[in-house]
């Protein structure tokens, strides 16, 4: 039987979250820090369990098995879960302080401005007695693409439904977003009437009730005064403090604003680099109602197991050989999908491993083994005998340890597309360049390789966060022992490719190729060959 879905939030994306899963008939639990719920109208489900002033404290098991320590009203509670989703409203700071002005009756923040244009009637509303309304928004410092839609979304409103006259003051009005060209147009069109400027930024005067605007137009060169009836400050969208908490809990990454989702392709749009646990609109970046929306969907499929990876299901799992554990716990501090547990001993979370191979490629004590990276596996695929040498000639054997999500479909690719690649390249997909250690390339020069090639993922596009920059390592550290013995660094090589890069492939790879062959054979081999078998260098001498 399929543990509940554990909800965290209480705003419009949560709810809609809620919606979607109960429509498939998914049990589900709400904890929200909140008094009071956004769920009222569904109180009387069966499938759903709301708790309000809720507070999560810990976080232990895997996906499927989620077991979760809390706070309600100061007593401690438990929650048992099969999937989790992050749905925290954002923050919003009011932006007063940027333009010189304090809160009035007739200076608001966006959001109260908001409120005033949904929940009253034109007839009732204080704006029944408004004329002219001045929204700033961008002018001391740039503001988003969700503020610029409600900026211009109000002063529509406000043209259509009010008959009042508005202004936008701004230096650079963010209209990237879907559909905000259009709106910008219709607003115009409304009479909304834009001032915008570039080198130059207005004095704003607040007396008692009384807002007074100058500048001088840029266009015209004319100086200009505005005395709205009310003015309209934008705001500031930040990551709300509790996901701070959150990350620290559930040992997820975030992104430099605090947002729980780290900026990587892979995870996009709702996963984060734990399985099992999801992140949705507030809480995942500044987005729309719409982007929220989606988001909604999004997670709803990837609960209901629609939007899941085939490739998931045919993962090596790492598996921890005991006897060797010396408890280093680098496993543990390096598993960028938290699988590492710490009980009586070290184990992996098998539902929770994706196979990355970093934990064994930091493994002190050589305890940790995925089946596909040990090196006997590995040695196979690149017997010497493979590539043909012919008489006075020299091909070079090219090992490439290949990112399957990355650098092994543009491999694919550059075939796909005609490409000619190096006739020596012996290509050895792994799950993540960061699960290649010292053993590896050692072992492979050992056996054979002149030049080796760790092909990653670009930066901030690795499915295990870190990979790359672990590999990047590994082969710094290696070439500066390279450079002490005297042995050519340029024998090691690493790159980042992205999966429609066929081209780059077959450059990068050819471009080695003469390196390498530049270089002659490998001198870690040239004693070990009998004398008839000893692989000619460029000169055609023998070595």
């Amino acid at each position: 039987m399929k543990k509940q879905t554990l909800i965290l939030g209480n705003g419009p994306c949560a709810v809609a979250v809620a919606e979607n899963l109960l429509t498939v008939g998914s049990k589900i639990i709400i904890a929200t820090k909140d008094d009071v719920g956004g769920f009222i109208g569904y109180a009387d489900s069966e499938d759903l369990q709301i708790l309000t002033e809720t507070r999560l404290v810990s976080c232990q098991g895997s996906v499927g098995n989620f077991r979760i320590e809390a706070t309600q009203n100061n007593k401690s509670v438990t929650i048992d879960a099969g999937r989790i989703i992050i749905a925290e409203e954002d923050q919003r700071t009011s932006n007063f302080s940027r333009y010189g002005l304090k809160a009035s009756s007739n200076v608001i923040p966006l959001s109260r401005m908001k409120i005033l244009l949904n929940d009253t009637s034109p007839e009732e509303s204080v704006l029944s007695e408004i004329k002219k309304v001045i929204f700033l928004t961008g002018i001391v410092k740039e503001s988003t693409p969700v503020i610029a839609n409600e900026v211009m979304e109000s002063s529509l409103l406000l043209q259509k439904e009010f008959n009042i006259q508005t202004y936008i003051l701004t230096k650079n009005l963010k209209v990237a977003g879907d559909g905000l060209e259009s709106l910008y147009r219709e607003t115009k069109n409304a009479g909304t009437i834009y001032i915008k400027f570039t080198d130059s930024l207005p004095g704003i005067y607040q007396e008692e009730d009384t807002i007074r605007i100058e500048f001088v137009d840029e266009i015209t060169s004319r100086n200009f005064r505005l005395t709205p009836d009310m003015t309209v400050v934008d705001e500031t969208i930040v990551a709300s403090p509790y996901l701070t908490d959150l990350t620290k809990i559930f040992h997820i990454e975030a992104d430099a604003d605090g947002f729980v989702q780290a900026d990587n392709v892979h995870r996009y749009p709702v996963l984060t680099n734990r399985k099992g646990i999801m992140v949705t609109g507030p809480s995942r970046g500044i987005l729309t109602d719409d982007d929220q929306r989606i988001d909604a969907e999004n997670a709803a499929l990837a609960v209901t197991g629609l939007a899941e990876e085939e490739m998931e299901t045919k993962l090596e799992k790492a598996e921890i050989h005991s006897e060797k554990c010396i408890q280093c716990l680098n496993c543990y501090h390096l598993c960028p999908h938290h699988a590492i547990t710490l009980n009586e001993r070290v184990e992996v979370e098998p539902d929770a491993c994706e196979g990355c191979g970093i934990c064994t490629a930091n493994c002190l004590g050589g305890a940790i083994r995925i089946k596909n990276l040990n090196l006997q596996a590995i040695l196979h695929q690149i017997k010497t005998g493979d590539v043909a040498q012919a008489e006075q000639t020299f091909t070079p054997l090219l090992v490439a340890f290949c990112c399957s999500r990355s650098a092994v479909q543009a491999r694919e690719l550059a075939l796909c597309m005609g490409h000619e690649l190096p006739l020596g390249l012996k290509v050895i997909q792994v799950p993540c360049a960061g699960a290649i250690s010292y053993d590896h390339i050692f072992a492979v020069l050992k056996n054979g390789a002149d030049g080796i090639m760790l092909l990653t993922c670009h930066k901030g596009n690795c499915h295990s966060e870190r990979g790359n920059i672990f590999a990047g390592q590994v082969v710094k550290l290696i070439k500066g022992i390279f450079s002490i013995i005297g042995f050519e660094k340029e024998r090691l090589s690493i790159q980042t490719l992205a999966s429609n890069m066929g081209t780059e492939f077959s450059w990068i790879t050819n471009r080695f190729e003469k390196t390498i062959a530049a270089l002659g054979p490998s001198r870690l081999m040239k004693n070990q060959w009998p004398e008839n078998q000893r692989r000619p260098n460029m000169k055609g001498n023998t070595g």
